[in-house]
């Protein structure tokens, strides 16, 4: 149903997903579990059960994102041609994780299972926003290694995606296929919430959830978080990831 904004316009709407459950503990995280392909696909159904339909299609450049959204179009029985931002891939936690491991938990061994790595989650971020392994960071890249963004580089980055993202036409519907951290920021950004507000949403946020947002020209609202509508089912219930 076409929504009609305080200045008579019509209203966009930005379906913003999570990727399916990635490959936590295989030797390439950035790809689809045989499950991460089944979530995307039961929602490309659940889409097309609605009657669904996309304007325009943005996807991260990650791996786990382009693959959950071929899953989403075989569930929706078409293709997509997508726009590729890379301003809305996830921020690479595996540096983080390990430099902080090495200062402050040098006995614990890097996560491999979803429970160890919600485990160490909160913790690695509030070092990393803190600006505590900055320097750690910088000295890393000197020495040759992959440069590592600071959290401040990370919300702009993924604020201007998504700013980029709502700045089409009105009446539209977008799809955005990226990542939880993106996701979580884009929440923060549209209801001004702190940083520590930001990690809660990031332990929220299952895969393949759709959160809304309604676009009036002007301001991003959000309309609905972290929805499962595909998944909410007996048979299913096994099937609600976090990784």
């Amino acid at each position: 149903m076409l929504r009609i904004g305080p200045q008579g316009k019509p209203m966009s709407e930005i379906y913003f997903v999570r990727h399916g459950q990635a490959s936590l503990g295989a030797r390439n995280y950035d790809q689809l579990s045989p499950l991460g392909w089944e979530q995307a696909r039961w929602l490309g159904e659940h889409y097309r059960a609605r009657g669904l339909d996309f304007d325009r299609v943005i996807v991260g450049d990650m791996q786990r994102h382009k693959e959950t959204l071929q899953g989403i179009g075989a569930g929706m029985g078409r293709m997509f041609d997508p726009v590729v931002d890379r301003r809305l891939n996830e921020f690479t936690f595996r540096p983080v994780m390990r430099l902080y491991c090495q200062r402050y938990r040098p006995e614990v061994p890097e996560p491999t299972t979803a429970a160890e790595f919600f485990g160490i989650l909160r913790e690695v971020m509030v070092a990393w926003i803190a600006g505590d392994l900055d320097a750690e960071l910088a000295t890393q890249a000197e020495r040759g290694g992959q440069r590592t963004e600071t959290w401040r580089e990370f919300n702009e980055r993924v604020v201007a995606g998504v700013e980029a993202a709502r700045a089409g036409s009105h009446g539209e519907r977008v799809l955005i296929v990226s990542s939880g951290g993106p996701k979580s920021l884009t929440v923060k950004h549209v209801m001004g919430l702190s940083d520590d507000g930001a990690i809660d949403l990031m332990l929220q946020i299952r895969n393949t959830s759709t959160t809304r947002f309604l676009s009036d020209g002007d301001r991003l609202s959000l309309h609905a978080f972290n929805a499962l509508a595909h998944m909410e089912r007996p048979d299913r219930e096994h099937a609600i990831t976090m990784v």
